[in-house]
């Protein structure tokens, strides 16, 4: 047992009789029909490498690919050579003007290397009288010329926000495999915005291409993803043959949050550059892709490799078999898998603003409701503000803490992303969520009382997850304990206005999933969970799933761990 993370294992096994038997992995309905929203079989269709089954092998993509592919390849690969070719000429005379110039020569031969980066080549070379003013490369321009180096085909795809790596096993060549998923689009907008932004030129960056691969995601993110529709899915149980039970829980709990299916059904399950991503497209098409009446049908995940390899993955971490852990874990890695940078350029009036002093009248502080005084100038830190992706979209939140030192003018505020909230139940006076909430953001003393801390939410997500810290370290007892009180929690959320900042409006939550711990000890127990369906709720406990009545879904009080709510809304994904 790794004392470092006192987290509990889930040892008990449920009673539940195994109701069928594991399903075949990919089966795909017999019927044409599907029903309304459903978008996997779509998608099926257009992704040419993904077979029923099993994994797409590399003989089967060469079958599959196209001979407009072909052509496209072979037409990136010839244009990144000549771009090569003569970038090489051009190095090569800016070298040669070099031997008889000495230092100017040096200069010459960096700007042939900067030419890769899109900038004028800074070389006693002469220039075509009609030349046409140097411009930057586009995107599709620099991938090409990097594929071409590194000899990797006609790789129209050169994502900056993930490393491309082979599958277990498998080879790099691979890596070029599905480069036409949703979120390569995104990156693409994103490496694009970047580039318009930087030449100062909006206008250059709307009118770059977007690759021919990527075309048909065009218009799609016009109006916004809706976080919460009518689900279809099959209700299926899940096998717990390895104690996995927190694996169950965790998938059952996500699959209403409608976004996030909107995303999965839009990108590619063999793509080695994103094994968790590929995992989960694979994993949700076994619930969306199955007739309509196999409503209590049994799916052994631990029978799907990409399944094992992701949980392999987590194992190796040290980490125990704890649903919250499990879940931020999961998030953190697809966003890792998925997130661009976000260029935010230089504003000139930030630092004439900084250089004022404190007597310029600056917006008021967050402590501006709290200690009624004259205005104060504010300090501003941020941590990981500089990624987004489209977990960050869906699930990320945006905290502020404003801390007020004793004699100080100026406050001292930070701001930090978070995908789920952490509630301490500890207190005695703590007996809902929304007690939770209140003491979450409540001022407190620290640096030895030298100053105050409040907490307010900046910015909330579309998709709340609530974690209930059940266990905590007791020092009378000698280690970690399970707090065992009960905690109320309403089907509907909606914070106060004095936990927000500013003009910040809190949307009206509704409750979509509910993860509960049994057993009294930290390491040992069981979880399952109760997770609405449209309008019904249903218990998932392993292999045994049955409905529930509105007033059991409530009646959980001394054993709900995790909660799901959603918004009713649109998420932006565009970058």
């Amino acid at each position: 047992m790794n004392t470092e993370m006192p987290f509990k294992i889930c040892g008990m096994v449920t009673s539940c009789t195994l109701v069928g038997t594991p399903t075949p992995i990919f089966m795909m309905p017999s019927c044409t029909s599907r029903l309304k929203g459903n978008l996997w079989n779509d998608c099926r269709r257009s992704n040419s490498r993904e077979t029923s089954g099993s994994a797409v092998t590399k003989g089967t993509t060469e079958e599959l690919r196209s001979a407009e592919g072909k052509e496209e390849e072979e037409e990136v690969v010839d244009v990144a050579r000549a771009e090569e070719a003569e970038v090489g000429d051009m190095a090569q005379a800016a070298a040669s003007g070099g031997s008889a110039q000495g230092e100017k020569g040096e200069e010459a031969e960096g700007g042939g290397s900067a030419q890769g980066d899109g900038e004028a080549v800074a070389a006693e070379v002469p220039a075509p009288a009609a030349a046409e003013p140097s411009r930057p490369l586009s995107w599709a321009e620099r991938a090409a010329l990097q594929a071409a180096a590194t000899g990797s085909g006609a790789g129209y795809h050169a994502s900056s926000s993930s490393t491309a790596r082979p599958p277990i096993g498998g080879k790099m060549e691979d890596v070029k495999l599905a480069k036409d998923s949703l979120i390569d689009y995104l990156i693409f907008l994103a490496e694009r915005r970047k580039n318009g932004d930087e030449a100062g030129d909006d206008g250059a960056a709307a009118r770059e291409e977007v690759p021919e691969p990527l075309r048909k995601f065009e218009g799609s993110l016009a109006s916004g993803i809706a976080t919460s529709s009518a689900v279809s899915y099959t209700r299926l149980g899940l096998t717990n043959s390895a104690n996995n039970c927190y694996l169950s829980v965790v998938i059952q709990s996500i699959l209403p949050c409608n976004a996030l299916m909107w995303i999965l059904r839009r990108c590619s399950a063999d793509d080695p550059r994103r094994p968790v991503f590929s995992c989960m497209v694979s994993l949700c098409k076994e619930f969306h892709t199955r007739k309509p009446d196999s409503h209590g049908d049994v799916l052994n995940l631990l029978v799907m490799n990409q399944v094992k390899e992701v949980v392999a993955s987590w194992q190796r971490l040290g980490a125990q078999q704890d649903a919250g852990e499990f879940l931020f874990w999961l998030l953190s890695q697809m966003h890792d898998e998925s997130k661009w940078k976000v260029h935010v350029p230089a504003d000139p009036a930030e630092g004439a603003a900084g250089e004022a002093g404190e007597e310029d009248d600056v917006a008021p502080s967050a402590w501006a409701t709290l200690v009624r005084t004259s205005r104060r100038a504010v300090e501003t830190r941020s941590a990981g503000l500089h990624e987004d992706s489209p977990i960050t979209r869906t699930f990320g939140g945006l905290t502020q803490s404003a801390v007020r030192t004793k004699g100080a003018k100026v406050d001292s505020v930070s701001l930090e992303p978070f995908n789920h909230l952490d509630l301490d139940i500890s207190a005695a006076a703590v007996n809902s969520v929304r007690a939770a909430l209140e003491a979450y953001c409540a001022a407190e003393e620290v640096n030895d009382g030298l100053a105050m801390r409040r907490m307010q939410f900046k910015l909330l997500p579309k998709v709340l997850v609530l974690n209930l810290k059940r266990f905590s370290f007791v020092k009378d007892m000698g280690g970690p304990q399970k707090i065992q009180k009960a905690i109320k929690y309403d089907e509907k959320l909606t914070l106060d206005k004095a936990w927000l900042v500013d003009d910040t409006q809190s949307p009206e939550y509704f409750m979509t999933a509910v993860i509960c711990h049994h057993g009294e000890s930290v390491h040992k127990g069981h979880y399952t969970a109760i997770v609405r369906y449209n309008a019904e709720w249903y218990m998932y406990d392993d292999t045994c799933v049955r409905r529930l009545e509105p007033r059991e879904v409530g009646a959980q009080q001394y054993t709900v761990y995790l909660l799901v709510y959603q918004s009713r809304g649109t998420v932006d994904m565009t970058p």
